[in-house]
C-alpha cells in the first residue's frame, strides 16, 4: 500500500504486504519529526506497546505499517469490535491471534478498542491484562480522545488533521502516482477534507477502473462526472447513511417565502460558510479564534413554518450535500455507543464538507437533567459529548425544533445563529399558495388565493400539503384544478388532525 495495502491471511488477522516507508508518509512533517524523536528516545524493542491515534483515514495504519517494517515486521490488524462484547468468554480468542502473530513475525496492530463498554471497568481491566501479558511487540489504532486500555510505558502518537496546504501534498503525489490528473488540485483538497488514507484508496480504486487515457481526461473536480469525485462520495456516503439520509431532492428558494428579517440571517449565514476560507485563512481571523471554525444554526418554529425547508435550500445554494440525521439509528441502548455513533457521523460530514440536518433536535440536544439515576447520569454523558464535539467541529450543522426552551442553554451559547421561524401572516400565506402552484398546472376558473390566505390561517407546511392534494381530487376527476378542489383539501387537512372547525391556526 502506499498507505498500507492488506489481504486476508491467517485467519482473523490482515496482513499489510505494501507500505510507504516512514520518510514517504503523507503526514504533516512537524508529526513525522516528533515521531521519529520518540522512536529514538524509546527504541521499538521486542515488548514495544505503539498506540496512533487519529481520526479515520488519517493514515495510521500506514505509520504502524512503516514502523513494523523499519523493524522487519508486517503490520498484522485484528478488529476485535467482535470480541469486546464478549470479552470474558472470548478472551483465550484473542490470547491465540497474538501468540500466531509473535511466533510468525508480525506486529498485531490490535482494532476496535474504543468499543469496549464504559458502563465495564472489569472488561477494561481484563483487556488490558491480556494486553500487557503479549510477550512481543503491540500496536493499537484509536479515534482522538480514546484512553488505551494499556499499562503506562506506551508510545503515544496523535495524528492531526491535514490542512488544505497539506491535503494538496497529498493529492499532488498520490495522483502523479497512479497517472490521475485533475485541472484544480486546490479545489478538490478544500472541497473534501479527508486524509491520506482516504485519498490513497479513493485513487486506488479509480486507477484500477480507469484506463490510462481515461484517466488524463481534464476534468473540473466540480464535475460529477469525474470518476475521483464519484468515488470519494461513494466512500463518504457509505459512512454517513450508517447514521443519516442523503436528501436527493433540494428545495429552490422559488419555494422559500421569508419574512425580511429571517431573510437577511439567513443570507448571512450562506455569506459565513461560503467565505469561510478567505475570512479564516486569506484574511487571518482563524488565528484569533478559540474555538472551532464550524457552523451551527438553530431553526426554532412551528411545524410548517419552513425550518426544514430552508435548509434544504441553503444546501442547493451552496452546491453542498445535506444528510438528514435518523435519530433512530444514532441512539442506542448500549452505553457509550450513542456517542461511538455521534463520532463518526461528525468526521464524516467533516471529510465530505457537508451538511448536518438534526430534524426534532430537541430529543438529542435536550436539557440536562438532575442525576437521579445511571439513566440520567448516561443520557447527560450523551448531552456532555455532544457539547464537546461542537467546540471542535468543523463543518455545518443545523438544528431544527418546534420547541426552543427544551433545547440545553449550553448548547444555544455554542450556535453561530438562532433563527425563528415565525407563523406566516396573511400577505405570506398568499405568496406561499403562489409558490406552489407551479405554472404548468391546468387551471379552470379564478383561484382567489388571497380569500384562501385570508380564510384559513395554515403554515407553509400544511398549505404545500393542501395543493397536493387538490392536484391528486383534480386528477382523479380528470378536470384542471378549481377553487373548489383546493377548500376541498384544506377541509381534509383540518378534518385529519382532528379539528372539527375550518378556522383557527392550523401548524
Amino acid at each position: 500500500m502506499r498507505g498500507g495495502e492488506v489481504e486476508p491471511e491467517l485467519g482473523t488477522m490482515r496482513i499489510v504486504r505494501r507500505y510507504r516507508a516512514f520518510e514517504q508518509l503523507l503526514i504533516p512533517a512537524a508529526t513525522k519529526d516528533l515521531v521519529a524523536q520518540r522512536l529514538a528516545e524509546l527504541p521499538f524493542s521486542t515488548r514495544g506497546r505503539i498506540i496512533v491515534r487519529g481520526r479515520s483515514g488519517s493514515g495510521r495504519h500506514a505509520v504502524l505499517a512503516a514502523i513494523g517494517g523499519a523493524a522487519g515486521r508486517s503490520l498484522a490488524i485484528i478488529d476485535v469490535t467482535m470480541i469486546v462484547r464478549d470479552l470474558r468468554r472470548r478472551s483465550d480468542e484473542l490470547v491465540a491471534t497474538l501468540r500466531r502473530a509473535n511466533l510468525v513475525g508480525l506486529l498485531p496492530c490490535i482494532d476496535g478498542l474504543e468499543t469496549l463498554p464504559v458502563d465495564d471497568p472489569g472488561a477494561r481491566d481484563l483487556m488490558c491484562q491480556l494486553l500487557d501479558e503479549h510477550p512481543g511487540p503491540l500496536a493499537v489504532r484509536l479515534p482522538h480522545g480514546v484512553e488505551p486500555p494499556l499499562v503506562p510505558g506506551y508510545l503515544l502518537i496523535d495524528l492531526p488533521s491535514l490542512s488544505m496546504e497539506q491535503r494538496s501534498v497529498a493529492w499532488r503525489v498520490l495522483l502523479e502516482e497512479h497517472h490521475l490528473f485533475v485541472r484544480d488540485l486546490d479545489e478538490l483538497a478544500d472541497r473534501f477534507h479527508i486524509g491520506p488514507g482516504v485519498i490513497s484508496v479513493v485513487c486506488d480504486n479509480v486507477a484500477a477502473h480507469t484506463s490510462a487515457h481515461a484517466s488524463a481526461t481534464d476534468v473540473e473536480p466540480r464535475d460529477s462526472a469525474h470518476p475521483l469525485e464519484l468515488e470519494i462520495r461513494q466512500f463518504l456516503d457509505a459512512k454517513l447513511r450508517a447514521t443519516a439520509t442523503r436528501v436527493e431532492r433540494l428545495a429552490t428558494w422559488s419555494r422559500v417565502i421569508l419574512p425580511s428579517d429571517i431573510q437577511e440571517s439567513v443570507l448571512e449565514l450562506i455569506a459565513r460558510i461560503r467565505h469561510r476560507r478567505t475570512v479564516y485563512d486569506t484574511w487571518g481571523m482563524g488565528d484569533v479564534l478559540s474555538s472551532a471554525r464550524g457552523v451551527t444554526a438553530l431553526f426554532q418554529g412551528g411545524p410548517g413554518t419552513g425550518k426544514t425547508l430552508v435548509a434544504s435550500a441553503i444546501a442547493h445554494e451552496l452546491g453542498m450535500d445535506l444528510y438528514r440525521v435518523d435519530l433512530s439509528r444514532i441512539m442506542s441502548k448500549w452505553i457509550g455507543e450513542t456517542e461511538q455513533n455521534l463520532a463518526k457521523l461528525f468526521d464524516a460530514a467533516e471529510d465530505g464538507h457537508t451538511i448536518v440536518l438534526f430534524d426534532e433536535a430537541d430529543s438529542l440536544f435536550a436539557k440536562r437533567t438532575e442525576v437521579k439515576s445511571s439513566v440520567d447520569r448516561y443520557a447527560n454523558l450523551e448531552v456532555n459529548y455532544l457539547l464537546q464535539r461542537l467546540d471542535t467541529f468543523e463543518c455545518i450543522a443545523i438544528l431544527t425544533t418546534n420547541f426552543g426552551t427544551s433545547i440545553d442553554n449550553a448548547f444555544k451559547r455554542r450556535l453561530s445563529f438562532r433563527l425563528t421561524f415565525p407563523f406566516p401572516d396573511e400577505d405570506s400565506r398568499e405568496a406561499l399558495w403562489r409558490a406552489h402552484l407551479p405554472v404548468t398546472l391546468p387551471i379552470s376558473g379564478k383561484l382567489d388565493l388571497a380569500e384562501l390566505a385570508r380564510r384559513f390561517r395554515l403554515s407553509g407546511g400544511y398549505i404545500r400539503n393542501a395543493t397536493l392534494r387538490a392536484a391528486f381530487l383534480a386528477a382523479e376527476e380528470e378536470s384542471p384544478l378549481t377553487q373548489d378542489h383546493l377548500e376541498r383539501a384544506i377541509k381534509a387537512e383540518f378534518r385529519e388532525i382532528g379539528k372539527i372547525g375550518e378556522s383557527g391556526v392550523l401548524e
